[in-house]
């Protein structure tokens, strides 16, 4: 089963399954960031943006998919108001994600995001999960 993981209360999970039309009971809001300790995930300001992670962000996205992200967003915060989309402490947002999949307990693939739009590649998980 796909459970994807986010920083955030669990209200914003709820809204985050609404905008992707999924069961709520797949998603998990990491709220005080415990999952993202216990995986090791880096923290802090020196995990924010960054013109070289945002040139790459931009290009594997073409302008409909960041339109449509921003539609989603603007959306979200619409629906629940914009303080619930973030995590109550404002330091838990300074944090870097990843992406980890596991059969079981056995991990098939573990990529940590140095900075902001460093992301595991779409393919690489795709392939994992088949």
């Amino acid at each position: 089963m796909t459970k994807p993981v986010g920083v955030g209360s669990s209200l914003a999970a709820q809204e985050f399954a609404s905008q992707l039309d999924i069961d709520p009971a797949l998603c998990f809001a990491d709220e005080g960031g415990a999952a993202g300790d216990a995986l090791g995930l880096e923290k802090g300001m020196k995990t924010m943006w960054n013109p070289p992670a945002v040139d790459n962000m931009m290009g594997r996205n073409d302008e409909a998919s960041l339109k449509a992200l921003g539609e989603a967003y603007k959306s979200a915060a619409d629906n629940i108001g914009l303080k619930k989309l973030a995590p109550e402490k404002i330091k838990d947002t300074l944090r870097q994600g990843g992406t980890f999949v596991f059969k079981g307990d056995t991990l098939l693939l573990e990529h940590y995001d140095e900075k902001v739009g460093d992301n595991c590649l779409i393919e690489d998980i795709i392939k994992t999960l088949n």
